[in-house]
């Protein structure tokens, strides 16, 4: 993340860590390196965010962000964040919270207009790639779009078709290893067959999703369905599974669908609407426990009631003026078996 560049996504660090580095208006774009980022103000490690300023003020971004090892991210596009967060950039934030954003990036001891005009022009007049200067900006370096190459340097003919091939295929063998992932979760699962409450409850969740999600899980069905009737057959399935290295037996293939529609026992295929009620609570658990197990670092499977208390609060916090504390018990020191949390987050029966 470069600062002067427009945002649109907001970051939550899961594990590793970054600097925020800032350049301010006495230092003179033309003439400094290119890959000067500017004094590092700050140091950000897990549990920590980072973006939140451009989405709340529509501004360029205040500071260049550089990760300082490996470093995972979780990222939240603004047209996925409700209205009712100041994240949207549709709810104004208050001037204590602004007053902290500004803080944060250093934005209180230089002027951002003028450095952004600055970082702008020198980003325009000063770009070369190869013998060729190219004043337009270019997507990827000045702007937060994907990089897309010029056709005269894509490969052509057969190389070309045969490098698309390859990436179709990789991204096929990722989203199918997810729903594995996924199927493997529901195989595990004891649903209350009969009982209407657990089609209600995936309904729930599969309303929770954002419109990316449901849009990759709607493909990754279709895939499954080679046969394109609607439904994922107990042999479509274990080819899917296959494909992916996950061999299964026809009884834990069968199992997998029994469990995908909680209203019949004994199901032999998965509708669409079954397949997105599947993914929906297995993608929840996952993010449930990811975060969780984040706090375990001696990994006994429970945490403090304070530690995941402080967690929830913190993201919490972004999105809400609320500030009651969600872990409703006096004893913060209490230890909370996360997986049994995770199932009550779901609406799961204990």
């Amino acid at each position: 993340m470069r600062q002067g560049m427009e945002g649109s996504t907001f970051y939550i660090i899961e594990s590793g860590e970054v600097e925020i580095m800032v350049k301010t208006a006495y230092e003179d774009p033309l003439t400094t390196p290119r890959d000067y980022l500017g004094a590092v103000i700050n140091i950000l490690g897990p549990h920590n965010y980072f973006g939140e300023r451009a989405l709340i003020t529509h501004e360029p971004r205040a500071a260049s962000i550089r990760a300082l090892q490996k470093t995972r991210c979780f990222a939240f596009d603004v047209e996925d964040i409700p209205s009712s967060s100041v994240l949207s950039g549709k709810k104004k934030a208050t001037m204590e919270r602004m007053a902290e954003v500004d803080s944060k990036y250093g934005t209180d001891v230089y002027d951002i207009d003028l450095i952004s005009k600055q970082l702008t022009s020198a980003n325009l007049e000063n770009q070369q790639r190869g013998s060729v200067n190219t004043p337009e900006a270019i997507r990827g370096v000045d702007v937060e779009e994907d990089y897309v190459p010029p056709e005269t340097t894509m490969p052509e003919g057969m190389e070309r078709d045969k490098n698309d091939r390859v990436i179709s295929l990789l991204v096929r063998f990722k989203q199918i290893r997810r729903a594995a992932k996924c199927f493997e979760y529901i195989m595990k699962s004891k649903p209350n067959f009969g009982d209407a409450g657990e089609s209600r409850r995936r309904a729930l969740l599969v309303s929770k999703l954002t419109r990316t999600q449901r849009e990759d899980f709607s493909d990754l069905f279709h895939i499954i369905d080679t046969s394109g009737d609607g439904f994922i057959s107990i042999l479509e399935l274990r080819r899917a599974m296959e494909s992916v290295g996950e061999e299964r037996s026809d009884a834990e293939v069968f199992e997998m669908i029994n469990n995908a529609n909680p209203d019949i026992n004994g199901n032999t295929e998965i509708s669409k609407k079954e397949f997105m009620g599947v993914m929906a609570e297995a993608e929840f658990h996952d993010l449930f426990l990811d975060t969780f197990e984040m706090l375990d670092v001696n990994n006994t499977g429970f945490v403090s009631a304070g530690d995941l208390d402080r967690v929830l609060c913190g993201v919490r916090d972004l999105i809400s003026d609320d500030r009651m504390s969600i872990i409703d018990t006096d004893d913060m020191d209490m230890q909370v078996d996360y997986e049994t949390y995770a199932d009550m987050l779901l609406g799961k029966p204990l």
